[in-house]
Formats: C-alpha cells, structure tokens, sequence
C-alpha cells in the first residue's frame, strides 16, 4: 500500500473471538479506481437503456400522442351570457355537427364512413383569461372566509362572465385510422366550413333569397305571376329593412356613416330603392295592362281559383275577427299591476299609487296589433278577389296573341331584375355581416398542426421517469460492482501482506 492510499482506508472490524480481530479495509481510492475501469461500460448502457425507455414510453403510448389540437374564440354580443346572435343558449358541439364533418371531408375527399369516428373524437376544452380565473377565486374567497363583505362578493360573483368565449378544439384521430397530415387537415377544414355555417345560421337569410329564386312565374296565369312577384318584393323589401335596422345599432346610423358594399357598391337604402321602383314603375305596369285588358291564360281555371281564395279568406277573416275580440275583452278586463309609493311624514301626498302595466299586459297589445294588421291585410285581399271576379265576368274582350305575348316578354323581364335584385341583396348583406356584424366573431386562433414534434415532446416527458428510474438503478448497480470488486482487492493485498509477515517471523527469530 503506498503513502497516499493509506490515509483514504475504512477499517471494519468483525470480532469474531474473544482475543482475535479481523480487520477488513477498504479503499475509496480502490472504489474510484474501478468506477473508472468500468465508466465506458456504465455509460453506454445507460444510453441504451435511455433510448429503450424512450422507445418503450413511445410505443406503450403511441396512440395517446395522436392528438391534434386548435384553439377558437368567439366575440359578439351574448357570447358572454352564453347566447348566440339570435339569443338562444349558444352550444360549441355545433362546431363538430354532421353537416360541418361532412362538408370538410367532401372538400377533402375523405370517404364519409369516417364522420362518426371523427365526431365522436373531437372534444372542447374552454379557456378562461386568466385574471377572470384571478377574480372569481378572490371572490369566492372572501365568501367562503364569511366576512362582512360576502354579500358584495356574491354580487360580484354574479357579475363575473361565467361563460367562455375561447375554446380548444381537440382531435384524438387514433382510432380514426387518419395520418397525421390528413388528422390536421381534416380540422383545419372543419374549422373553416363553421365559419361557412355560422354566417348561414347568424348572418344574410340565404334561404329567403333561394326560395324566392326558385319562384317559376310561368306556372301561374298573368294575375297571378304578378301576385307572385308581388309578395316577392314585399318579403324582399322587409328582409332589407331588418337588416338597416340592424345597421343601425351597430353605429351607423347617419348618412355619412352608411354601410356600402365593396363587392356590389349598394347601401341599403339603396336596394330600398330599387326595390320600390320595381314595384311602382315595372310590376305595376304590367298589373294595370293585365287588369284592364282582362288578360288570362284560362278565365275559367282563374275564376275558379280566386272564389275559392275569397272563400279561405274569409274564414280567415272570420278567425282574425274572433281572436281580435277576445284580445280587446282581455285588454278591458285585465288588472293592472298596483305600486305603493311612499313619501316622507312631510310630503303633502304621502302615500300614492300608481298602475304599472306588467309584461303580460303588453304581450297582449303587441298581439292586438298583429292580428289587426293580419285582418286589415286579409279584407284588402279579399276585395281584391272580388274586383278581379267582378271584372272577369263582366268582361267579354278576347285576348289577342299579341298581347299575351307582349305580357309574357313583360313578365320574363321582370322575373330576370328581380332575381338581378336578390343577388345584389344577397351579397351586400353578406358583406355587410361579413365586414361589420360579424367581422370578429369567430376566429381560428391557433390552426392545427400536423407536425409530429408535439409528439415527440410529449413522448420525451413522458420518458423522463422511466428514464430516470432506469439510469438510477444502473447507476446503484455500478457504483455496488466498483465497491464489491474494490473490497476483494483489499482482502487480498491484506491477505497477501500477512502471509508475508507469518513467512518473515521465524527468520527474525532465528536471527
């Protein structure tokens, strides 16, 4: 043993009878020797065993790493109630409907047996700001703490948004069979196709302007065609005047302010106006050239037709006339609500009532109002029938090809600037939510990413303890084999040395 290893020895000591001790000693240096002769062993298993613990983790949870996630958020007046734009419970499960799925996998061409799996894989996370989570954690507090102050908390608490606007989108596509690529694409497209959907749902009635478009005036007679283009006009003429008013209390409410489209140049007023230049200069043109030539395809077939009209239309009458009589009985008859008011002892009237009409009674005037409307609307109808019968049966002109045809060419040209019309409405209203109402009102955030480095992260952190625990145990294992393998080396120099001590003790004697 040389000078500098003899000062790094721990002696254990075994009494194993009662005059004899066996001394063992042991090296640290010894110990660091063989931690050095087998580091290259120890570090390469340890890399290996790290890279298997990687891969094991990976493939053990292989499937929990198909997950793809965006993130959306919703801005416009209700969201915070928890209402959508036309005031009803707003409900994020729209967003992965049939509808929307399947119109995102038509684009993608992705076969539709998919749409179930894909549905029922996608889930929502909603994310709260952070000092809203920061407000409704000190007011809950306070409540809880039972202070004087818990009333102002519950109020506060009331007070507080308690429904999200922002939303993560999750799409665990494992069991969808999907790539990663295509997983990504398929919500990135859904997310898109919402936004279609939304400005169906909340924005320009599309359906309004298909429907009327769909109007074929050449199945009806003269008289009737212009009926038909008539009540056109009319639903035309109020969509337009809901959307200005709309307009309206989103700020624009002077000229200067007016809302005009950049795809088709028109304000509403605008439309207004072409709306009631074709009612006023073309339809009726052609309605008093009809009327006054008595023009029909069949006057048998129209006869027949408008008597049986005035017939429902006076049993409609009939029913608008009872129902209006029952209103006005309630009207005459219902209670008004009675407040109290009470002053001071020094008020000259010190105690005053006062009638407050509640919400029932004004439902019932609101109610009155519309079914006189109905009924003002039905009788002029009705007398409009009867003129048109009174006049085809006093008539005896015979229409002439040329008039028939010059109605007809009248008609065609109406039928074309009335379906010009509803483009026009269609696309300034589009615009118009597009640009104004609803310019932020749903916003993908964050898309979906099709890379695979979330994966690999996750994988990683997940690794981190079947790593650690692995390299642990490595690492035990090695530091015990250079502790063994350093005490066998002490026991036998030690042995060795007093081998050599019993060897040398004669001589000495002898000598």
């Amino acid at each position: 043993m040389n000078e500098n290893e003899k000062y790094l020895n721990v002696t254990l000591t075994n009494a194993r009878e009662e005059h004899e001790d066996e001394q063992i000693s042991i090296s640290i240096v010894g110990i660091l020797r063989n931690l050095r002769r087998f580091f290259a062993l120890w570090l390469a298993i340890t890399i290996i065993a790290s890279v298997l613990a990687l891969v094991g983790t990976a493939l053990v949870k292989r499937d929990s790493y198909k997950k793809t996630v965006s993130l959306v958020s919703f801005t416009f007046n209700g969201i915070e109630e928890g209402l959508d734009p036309k005031g009803n419970t707003f409900d994020i499960n729209t967003l992965k409907s049939p509808q929307i799925i399947e119109s995102a996998l038509d684009e993608l061409g992705i076969p539709a047996d998919k749409l179930e799996d894909i549905r029922k894989n996608i889930s929502f996370e909603a994310i709260r700001p952070e000092e809203e989570v920061e407000r409704l954690t000190a007011y809950k507090n306070i409540f809880d703490a039972g202070t004087g102050n818990s009333m102002n908390a519950i109020g506060e608490l009331l007070k507080t948004n308690a429904y999200p606007s922002t939303y993560k989108v999750y799409f665990d596509y494992a069991p969808t069979g999907l790539t990663d690529t295509e997983a990504a694409s398929v919500l990135n497209t859904m997310l898109e196709c919402y936004s279609e959907y939304f400005m169906e749902a909340y924005g320009y009635n599309k359906s309004l302007g298909s429907s009327l478009a769909a109007l074929d005036y050449k199945d009806y007679d003269y008289a009737e065609a212009i009926d038909v283009f008539d009540d056109a006009l009319n639903k035309i003429s109020s969509y337009v005047s809901q959307v200005e008013k709309t307009e309206i209390q989103n700020g624009s409410s002077t000229n200067s302010n007016r809302f005009r489209s950049s795809d088709t140049g028109y304000t509403f007023p605008d439309l207004s106006e072409t709306i009631s230049t074709l009612r006023t200069i073309d339809l009726e043109r052609i309605s008093s050239y009809v009327t006054i030539n008595t023009i029909t395809k069949d006057k048998d077939t129209l006869l027949t037709n408008y008597t049986y009209q005035v017939e429902l239309l006076e049993r409609q009458k009939a029913v608008y006339s009872d129902s209006l009589a029952t209103i006005n009985a309630s009207i005459a008859g219902y209670q008004k609500n009675t407040v109290m008011i009470y002053g001071s002892d020094t008020d000259e009237k010190r105690n005053m009532t006062a009638t407050q009409a509640s919400e029932e009674y004004d439902n019932l005037f609101r109610k009155k109002e519309q079914i006189q409307s109905d009924l003002s609307e039905t009788i002029q109808k009705i007398n409009l029938y009867n003129k048109r019968i009174e006049r085809l049966n006093s008539s005896t002109a015979v229409n002439s090809a040329a008039k028939k045809a010059k109605v007809e060419d009248d008609l065609e040209k109406l039928d074309k600037q009335i379906k010009e019309l509803i483009d026009l409405v269609n696309r300034t209203t589009d615009d118009f939510y597009r640009t104004v109402v609803f310019s932020k009102a749903y916003n993908i955030l964050v898309p979906a990413n099709s890379s695979n480095s979330n994966s690999a992260t996750r994988a990683l952190t997940d690794a981190v303890m079947p790593i650690a625990i692995a390299d642990a145990i490595i690492f035990v294992i090695y530091f015990a084999v250079a502790f063994v393998l350093s005490c066998i080396e002490e026991y036998a120099k030690e042995d060795h040395e007093k081998k050599n001590k019993k060897e040398k003790e004669p001589e000495a004697a002898a000598n």
